[in-house]
């Protein structure tokens, strides 16, 4: 039971102005990949990517195969590197690992797992190294049921944390509802995705969260800079009224958790599945057995640009009746626009940047 009370739905941002839908994640170039999560730019210039349980190295977009750097036991779930070439892997229910570039352990560092500091069973969804050497983590919950059943959960439990290279670790705000993607500003702000709140916020000096931006269509995932002083925002489903709507249904919100398998609650989902035991609107959904791709969808594609001040400024869409959904992580590489689209396991290169307006 989830003891919600009976609340206002929420509001939700039209996809309209620079949020005009496209095809854009729909019509990219794509390079199968299977289960990518996370992806970040090294010193070096190359793409390091998660696939499943591996680190792969990706050099150049035209080149024949990923370079493997590092194995591990669980999947990545967060990547981060160091203007040193030092990389933090955060890992799905076993915390963190640091390494050298080639793929070593990192000499002097702690590793994160297995004392009382333990976070090997908190849920890591992004890191990044602070100028002063520590490492923040994003901890989007208390790892307690998925994902989905997070999301009806009326508190959050997620975490920003910081991690020092002797294993201390101190928690920077709590309470966050699925804090996915986490940043920094020129100025040293951290600034977090908060997913089921749908917004970004700034933690700010007395560790308090400041929403600078609000009601997003989409639930944020992770958030990267642009080289220009703005950011790529990844948004892994798009927000769907009814599913705003049933948190402020208590009575059937405990039935359907309580009652039907949670693959198939009404609720966001990674990829664009045509199991006909998924939720549908009947037929806001398909005219003459086509998808719409303005239908109302559980699944989406969704990449923004954002200015210095967290404008949108363009987007970047795989609509209703595209496939290439559950985007969880998108950046700046080469000049390039560059999606992991989890929903459809693969690897997009979108658009030229100095073109996407």
């Amino acid at each position: 039971m989830f003891g919600r009370k009976k609340t206002k739905p929420a509001r939700i941002l039209l996809l309209d102005g620079p949020l005009r839908p496209n095809d854009l994640l729909e019509n990219a170039e794509a390079r199968p990949l299977e289960n990518p999560d996370d992806m970040c730019v090294a010193p070096d210039g190359s793409l390091l990517v998660s696939s499943g349980c591996s680190l792969l190295r990706l050099r150049d977009w035209a080149q024949d195969a990923f370079d493997p750097v590092a194995e591990f036991s669980s999947d990545v779930s967060a990547l981060a590197c160091r203007d040193d070439g030092l990389i933090a892997v955060g890992l799905k229910g076993a915390g963190i690992r640091v390494l050298t570039p080639d793929g070593g352990v990192a000499p002097g560092w702690v590793t994160l797992e297995g004392s009382t500091k333990d976070i090997r069973a908190k849920d890591i969804r992004a890191c990044r190294f602070d100028p002063d050497g520590t490492l923040l983590v994003a901890n989007a919950s208390d790892g307690r049921g998925s994902d989905t059943q997070d999301l009806f959960k009326a508190t959050g439990s997620g975490q920003i944390l910081r991690l020092g290279q002797d294993g201390g670790c101190e928690t920077v705000l709590g309470g966050l509802r699925f804090p996915y993607g986490l940043t920094q500003t020129g100025a040293g702000k951290i600034i977090v995705s908060e997913s089921w709140a749908a917004r970004l916020c700034e933690i700010m000096n007395d560790g308090s969260p400041r929403a600078i931006m609000q009601d997003a269509p989409g639930y944020p995932a992770r958030i990267n800079p642009t080289s220009d002083g703005g950011y790529i925002l990844s948004l892994f489903a798009r927000r769907d009224p009814l599913i705003e709507f049933l948190q402020s249904e208590p009575d059937f919100l405990n039935r359907m958790t309580s009652e039907i398998d949670p693959e198939y609650w009404i609720a966001p989902r990674l990829s664009a599945d045509k199991d006909y035991r998924i939720p549908t609107q009947l037929g806001a959904t398909r005219l003459f057995g086509e998808t719409k791709p303005w239908a109302p969808s559980l699944s989406y594609g969704l990449v923004i640009r954002l200015d210095g001040d967290f404008t949108p400024m363009a987007s970047a869409q795989s609509r209703a009746n595209g496939v290439r959904h559950g985007i969880t992580s998108a950046l700046e590489w080469n000049g390039n626009l560059i999606a992991l689209s989890k929903g459809s396991n693969l690897l997009l290169k979108v658009t030229d940047m100095d073109h996407w307006t």
